[in-house]
């Protein structure tokens, strides 16, 4: 178990000292990019949330006719 934290640790210095070595526009993509992904994530959970809601409401509204036939005995043929 010590052996992966030692890893993992190392990895992370590793990366970010690859991070600073990287150019400055490189990094500001990356930021961007990172930004849009997310966003893009979260409109796609509340489009899909709306469009959900949207359908159980139109399900709760919608009214159905029912007909109902009554029939005697009597009036059997």
């Amino acid at each position: 178990m010590k052996e992966i934290e030692e890893t993992r640790d190392r990895l992370e210095v590793d990366l970010r000292e690859l991070e600073e070595r990287m150019p400055s526009p490189v990094r500001s993509a990356k930021k961007v990019a990172g930004m849009v992904a997310g966003s893009s994530v979260l409109l796609g959970f509340l489009a899909r949330r709306r469009r959900k809601s949207k359908r159980e409401k139109e399900e709760r509204d919608r009214k159905t006719e029912v007909v109902v036939r009554v029939v005697r005995d009597d009036e059997r043929g």
